[in-house]
């Protein structure tokens, strides 16, 4: 792809030099498309795929809500994985008894129990749920980088909001070695 004479240098009268580039993108099939660099609000814009285009306020509207539900849905993904691996995996019990009468030393011990195999149905499962993680989160990155002020809002409330209704139920790992508690 040629980029040659994309680069524009102009001198004004005031002696100042403009430096402005010219981002769009020749793909050969008079198909030219503009990549905007800076933060804008505007209700023309294509989101992810050239059928998404909008050009409307209410097509802006609907598309915020999807982004919003597709972060919000990101942020349930996360925790749902991380809950079903806690039960699959991590289903350990502890049980802490006295040595001695009147001692303060005590004895902690662990059982482990539950352990995933490579070829298991939750192996799998977490695979697959893995993989529809990492593609929303590209999908939500690659919106953001739209830099469309509305949709970038969008995702950043939707994860807010997935965050407050999900993000409580993460799990909390104790380290029973840790004694600054």
């Amino acid at each position: 792809m040629d980029h040659s004479g994309h680069m524009d240098h102009t001198m004004d009268h005031t002696g100042h030099m403009d430096h402005t580039m010219d981002h769009t993108m020749d793909h050969g099939d008079s198909h030219t498309m503009m990549m905007q660099m800076t933060f804008y609000l505007s209700t023309h814009v294509t989101i992810l795929f050239e059928e998404w285009e909008v050009s409307s306020v209410g097509g802006l509207v609907g598309s915020c809500i999807a982004v919003f539900f597709l972060a919000i849905l990101y942020e349930g993904l996360k925790v749902m994985r991380e809950t079903l691996l806690r039960r699959s995996v991590v289903n350990v019990r502890y049980k802490t008894m006295q040595i001695a009468k009147g001692s303060e030393t005590v004895l902690t011990e662990t059982h482990g129990s539950g352990e995933t195999r490579w070829l298991s149905g939750a192996h799998f499962l977490q695979t697959f749920l893995h993989i529809v993680q990492v593609t929303i989160s590209y999908f939500l990155m690659l919106i953001f980088m739209t830099y469309n002020g509305w949709l970038c809002i969008s995702v950043a409330l939707g994860a807010g909001f997935g965050y407050f209704l999900f993000g409580w139920k993460k799990a909390i790992v104790v380290d029973i070695n840790e004694h600054c508690h």
